[in-house]
């Protein structure tokens, strides 16, 4: 596959522009990183906090990162049906229904759509609270 990619970039493209330098390399000549936002320094920072409390001996018991904890979902991003927000909550309710499983999603994030999917999720009542804007580094301490 990744000759195939590779190959594909060197025909197909004049020039790739990646957002960040982590992305695999194609096609290195045509290459160019034009790191727009990149990562604050908070958010490594909040990963390697994280990264102490799972190799510390508070690891093995932590609410939130420990082997028993109860894993957490979360949707992070601007609120809109065209990011698949109707699919997600019909992927869930299909979820609970044919698995008996109880899945709670907490939502993030604002948009012209919120209101509207908020009231949808709870019609077909699904444990999606909806919580607004938030920044990624801000979930690190409570979202595995």
């Amino acid at each position: 596959m990744r000759l195939l990619c590779s190959w594909m970039c060197r025909a197909h493209c004049h020039r790739v522009i990646k957002l960040s330098g982590t992305l695999g390399n194609f096609a290195p000549e045509k290459e160019l990183v034009e790191n727009v936002h990149g990562v604050r320094r908070t958010f490594l920072d909040a990963g390697k906090q994280v990264r102490d409390i799972i190799v510390s001996r508070k690891g093995a018991t932590h609410e939130v990162f420990g082997p028993d904890a109860t894993p957490t979902i979360y949707f992070i991003g601007k609120m809109l049906w065209s990011k698949g927000l109707g699919s997600l909550m019909e992927l869930i309710q299909y979820a609970e229904e044919s698995a008996g499983l109880k899945v709670k999603v907490d939502m993030y994030g604002g948009g012209p759509d919120k209101d509207e999917a908020e009231a949808r999720a709870k019609k077909m009542g699904l444990d999606m609270p909806f919580h607004g804007p938030l920044d990624h580094g801000e979930l690190t301490a409570s979202h595995k």
